[in-house]
């Protein structure tokens, strides 16, 4: 990953590399990543995800530097594993966790994600193609298959410290877990992460796509894409700066500022930082949008006017041995936060909740991580999401649900780098959910939703 105001991964994340030398000459490098996910336990409710065992087999490339330019691919292979994910669940009993596939029915489908060149020397950085951007609005935590967009960006680091960016995105793939940021976390309510439901006709994932489609449905005009501008300052003592604006054609204007500070305190770091988010309609704005009820209720009227304010204050421990973090967000304005292109930067998501990006949401957490030694790590953590005004769906319930109360989430973590098998990393999560839309009663049909989880389940990975 090139360090850069608009970072671009050139492979994916946490993977192994192996060094191609022949007779002393170098080829490059290749890397490779097999990642195995199992829901364990789930409720009976049809809200909860209760099935999904999937698979991914990630392969890359990174060419050797010519004078500064670099090649780069990377590759995804997802499925079912031994077909033993249910995919005719029982309604309002069962519900398969389709963000864990490419496939409605997790057939094995694959994707070249990343196909790029990338340019960087002391002073400036560039990067053409295919692949991940990391930047706060093009980045959130995925599982198997990452989104991957197309675009090109150049930038340049004229003094130490200081960085700035210029980049244009014009396509977008849905990953595995765009159908999570759509439905479970979004809640069908455009603001999770995906606006669009990935898999419907005329979108559908591991395939880029036009960002006006992306964001507006399948029948919308193209669009000429998003211009991203940065500048990133990191000259002050322990101390980070962070700009980027997000002009998306006829669509929407982003603006994203943060600080991010880690102060020496002794034998401990303080962690400090502050987040701001702003988001006007441009052009016709989000008007035409096509979708459910929800999303029409949403952002149906084209107009976005929405803020989002962020705090978080921690110590982390000598080593990190162990980390406490408290966060808080409050969001405002006549509006949720039109969120279509995988952006994640609120303090107080979780695993699987979201909510500060919805209409008037005042949401708290606390995280607190411990390593019980050399590679075993816990982390618990609690979020409380206040009530919105963001309409939402709930599976064979209602697809224009209202909120009834306050949400929260409670997520226990355990990860494990056995030291004796170098590559391997064992994850294991219980999360405890309540959605705001619990016991929402349809008024046609008398039915009242159960949106609560009480979930577990098991990632391995193994990078070589």
């Amino acid at each position: 990953m090139l360090a850069m105001g608009l970072c671009t991964a050139v492979a994916s994340t946490g993977a192994a590399a192996y060094d191609l030398s022949i007779q002393g000459n170098d080829y490059g490098t290749l890397n490779a990543r097999l990642r195995a996910i199992s829901i364990l336990t789930a409720k009976d409710n049809g809200w909860d995800p209760s099935s999904g065992n999937a698979y991914s087999v990630m392969a890359g490339y990174k060419s050797p530097s010519w004078n500064g330019f670099r090649f780069n691919a990377a590759a995804y292979l997802n499925g079912d594993i031994f077909g033993s994910t249910d995919f005719d669940p029982t309604i309002r009993e069962e519900r398969t966790a389709r963000g864990l596939f490419l496939a409605d029915d997790g057939a094995q489908k694959g994707q070249l994600t990343n196909v790029n060149v990338t340019f960087e020397n002391e002073q400036l950085y560039g990067f053409i193609g295919r692949g991940q951007i990391a930047s706060p609005l093009t980045e959130n935590t995925y599982n198997l298959v990452p989104n991957a967009y197309t675009a090109l960006i150049v930038g340049a680091k004229p003094v130490e410290g200081f960085d700035i960016s210029l980049g244009q995105i014009t396509q977008m793939s849905f990953g595995t877990r765009a159908m999570t940021d759509w439905g479970f976390i979004g809640e069908g309510s455009g603001t999770g992460g995906a606006a669009q439901l990935p898999s419907q006709d005329g979108l559908g994932q591991a395939r880029f796509l036009n960002l006006g489609q992306i964001a507006l449905g399948p029948d919308a005009d193209d669009i000429a894409g998003m211009t991203i501008a940065s500048v990133r300052y990191a000259g002050l003592p322990h101390t980070k700066l962070g700009l980027w604006n997000y002009y998306t054609e006829d669509i929407a204007n982003s603006l994203y500022f943060d600080v991010d500070a880690k102060i020496p305190l002794n034998k401990l770091k303080l962690d400090l930082g502050a987040q701001y988010l702003r988001q006007d309609d441009v052009g016709d704005g989000t008007e035409g949008i096509q979708g459910i009820p929800a999303i029409q209720a949403n952002f149906g009227s084209g107009e976005l006017d929405y803020n989002l304010f962020g705090l978080k204050a921690g110590l982390i421990g000598p080593k990190k041995k162990w980390t406490a973090h408290l966060m808080w967000n409050q969001s405002d304005g006549d509006t949720a936060f039109f969120n279509a292109f995988g952006g994640d930067p609120a303090y107080t998501s979780s695993i699987f909740s979201r909510n500060a990006y919805r209409q008037d949401v005042s949401s708290w957490g606390a995280r607190a991580s411990y390593a019980i030694m050399p590679g075993l790590r816990f982390v618990a953590a609690y979020f409380d999401y206040g009530q919105s005004e963001t309409r939402g769906a709930v599976p064979n319930v209602s697809p224009n649900a209202a909120p009834t109360s306050d949400a929260s989430e409670l997520d226990l973590v355990l990860v494990w780098k056995p030291k004796q098998v170098k590559g391997l990393t064992l994850k294991t999560f219980y999360v405890n959910r309540t959605s705001e839309y619990d016991e929402f009663v349809n008024q046609r049909s008398g039915i009242k939703a159960d949106a609560t989880m009480s979930h577990w389940r098991l990632i391995a990975t193994y990078s070589f």
